[in-house]
């Protein structure tokens, strides 16, 4: 039986990917032929995942300060500052 196409996290293709060793956690890591970027199907640090950044905009949008945001999302405060920039220049460009 086979298992279901991985899809690549960065350019969304499911034709180019394939496994790409394992990860020091153990998890399988994929490689995209397509773009050149490796990832895993899921990450044990909260703050790889890719709708971290969405995730952290609704929690600053409801008002949440810094240290609620940290601990209810499992990231550091440095990742968190890296996102929110990462946020404020995004906004300067709509």
């Amino acid at each position: 039986m086979k298992a279901a196409a991985i899809m690549c996290h960065h350019c969304g293709r499911r034709n180019c990917v394939r496994r790409h060793g394992r990860a020091r956690s153990g998890l399988q890591r994929y490689y995209c032929s397509g773009c050149s970027r490796t990832f895993q199907s899921s990450y044990i640090y909260q703050g790889n995942e890719g709708n971290i950044l969405r995730q952290i905009e609704a929690l600053h949008a409801k008002g949440k300060n810094q240290m609620d945001i940290c601990r209810s999302l499992g990231i550091t405060a440095m990742v968190l500052d890296r996102y929110l920039y990462l946020i404020s220049i995004e906004n300067k460009t709509r």
